[in-house]
């Protein structure tokens, strides 16, 4: 695939576009996507608990669970921080349908 007419720069273009990760997201900064996986996990169990109509309650859970098991997924979180995670939304859902504050 290689020319001996190819300069470095070609070489450089070329090894990328037959890359196996080519157009893949180069992930650099752990703890930022770490920190915004976590933010829309909370936001998802603050939804949770503001929620006005069984559809928005139901989509929040939804969403809650989608952002957990993705963060665990992409292993920005370990089993151990899920089911703490988990619990909360849990104690949101319980709080939400019995209006229990604890």
């Amino acid at each position: 695939m290689r020319n001996s007419n190819q300069n470095n720069f070609d070489q450089i273009v070329t090894s990328r576009l037959f890359a196996a990760d080519f157009a893949q997201p180069q992930i650099q900064d752990f703890d930022f996507y770490k920190s915004k996986a976590i933010t829309q996990i909370q936001s998802a169990i603050q939804s949770i608990s503001s929620a006005n109509s069984p559809l928005e309650f139901n989509s929040a859970i939804a969403q809650a669970n989608a952002f957990i098991n993705a963060a665990l997924d992409y292993e920005f979180i370990c089993l151990s921080e899920k089911a703490v995670w988990l619990d909360k939304v849990a104690h949101a859902v319980r709080s939400q349908m019995i209006e229990e504050f604890a």
